[in-house]
């Protein structure tokens, strides 16, 4: 039984790989992975940056731009030497937000520390409001804050307490103490599945959500292969009573071609966990996935209403499931999509139980539909 089942999968692979829309299909990931990877290794970032120092031979501000420029973060970083053309190039759109600091940036520090008020030491200059712009800012704030928060301490030991006498040498030791070295903040998953912290640039963090929208669309397109060979007499010889099974199985052949794409995609792609939570959860989700795009064909029960469907079905998963965004709201709209199980379970264990609830749910209404169906025709 185990020869023949392997003979008819190779048959049926055989002839898959026969259809050129099958292998433009299959070939769609690798060149959508190929060109990630390019793009993720070109100079790239949400906002452009353009950064301007008046005085060059001032120290911290020298330093608060190296520390801006070796962080690898998100923000594309210009330079110019004059406040004008930096207002120049914001208002030609060559750059989005233009930072310019003042000439004597520890001295502005000490002023703003010794006033208890905080006030301006970078001018900013931006065209419009915007997210990317307001997270920028951010990232100004806490280039600057090291610098502020020694000068307030500074401030504080010699006006407050009136330690005057204390050398800079020794007033520096002291707040080094303090420090914290690190972060102090620790990134981890409820249920402990990922010990190292994921290292991509964000260009491939939507590349699971934009795959497992693939494997859900070629399950819809394995169902629509079925349908077209069924209306072409190939199963003829199957009673139409015991076509369900042979509908899983065809569509199943389709679809182990595509969880070996998909987890080799995530592999060269930089975006894989581990061997044994991708692997079953992908398993899962094609499983899934297969009860749901029969169930979506016997509702369907046509070529043409299962391909419209398609459109709103990748749209919808665009939309409800985490590619992008993760929208709140629409919760029981969510649990009917089979992605949206698999992007969760990837870090958290209970949504491999919950995949395995939904393929069993999705393929007792199969059957249900389908014997239903049957009768209809008996009669």
């Amino acid at each position: 039984m185990i020869r023949r089942m392997l003979t008819r999968y190779y048959l049926l692979n055989k002839r898959l790989f026969k259809k050129f829309s099958f292998v433009l299909i299959l070939c769609i990931v690798p060149l959508l992975v190929g060109g990630i990877r390019l793009l993720s290794k070109e100079e790239s970032g949400i906002a452009r940056v353009v950064l301007c120092l008046p005085n060059p031979e001032d120290e911290l501000a020298s330093q608060v731009v190296e520390q801006l420029v070796s962080d690898e973060g998100i923000l594309r970083y210009l330079f110019c030497e004059s406040e004008e053309e930096a207002r120049r190039m914001v208002v030609e759109n060559e750059a989005d937000t233009a930072w310019i600091f003042t000439e004597d940036l520890e001295e502005r520090l000490r002023k703003v520390a010794s006033k208890k008020r905080i006030g301006p030491v970078v001018k900013v200059v931006e065209r419009k409001e915007s997210v990317s712009l307001f997270f920028s800012r951010e990232i100004l704030g806490g280039a600057l804050y090291p610098a502020f928060s020694y000068a307030v301490y500074e401030e504080y030991v010699r006006s407050d307490l009136g330690l005057t006498d204390v050398t800079e040498e020794e007033l520096r030791k002291a707040y080094e103490r303090t420090l914290v070295e690190g972060s102090l903040f620790e990134m981890a998953y409820l249920d402990g599945g990922q010990d190292a912290e994921e290292d991509f640039n964000y260009l491939q963090a939507p590349l699971r959500g934009i795959l497992s929208v693939w494997l859900v669309l070629c399950g819809l397109a394995a169902c629509l292969y079925y349908m077209q060979d069924e209306e072409q007499g190939v199963f003829s010889k199957i009673p139409v009573t015991r076509r369900l099974p042979a509908a899983f199985g065809v569509c199943a052949v389709f679809l182990s071609d595509a969880v070996l794409v998909v987890l080799l995609a995530c592999k060269l792609a930089g975006v894989f966990t581990v061997w044994h939570r991708e692997l079953i959860s992908c398993v899962l989700f094609a499983c899934a996935t297969l009860a749901f795009c029969n169930l979506i064909r016997l509702i369907g029960n046509t070529p043409e209403r299962l391909g419209s469907s398609m459109l709103i079905l990748t749209a919808g998963m665009l939309v409800l499931n985490p590619v992008f965004l993760d929208l709140r709201g629409f919760r029981a709209v969510k649990y009917l999509l089979p992605s949206y199980y698999y992007l969760l379970s990837i870090h958290n264990v209970k949504y491999l139980y919950g995949m395995v609830i939904y393929t069993t749910v999705m393929s007792v209404l199969c059957v249900v539909l389908f014997m239903w169906k049957s009768r209809r025709v008996k009669r």
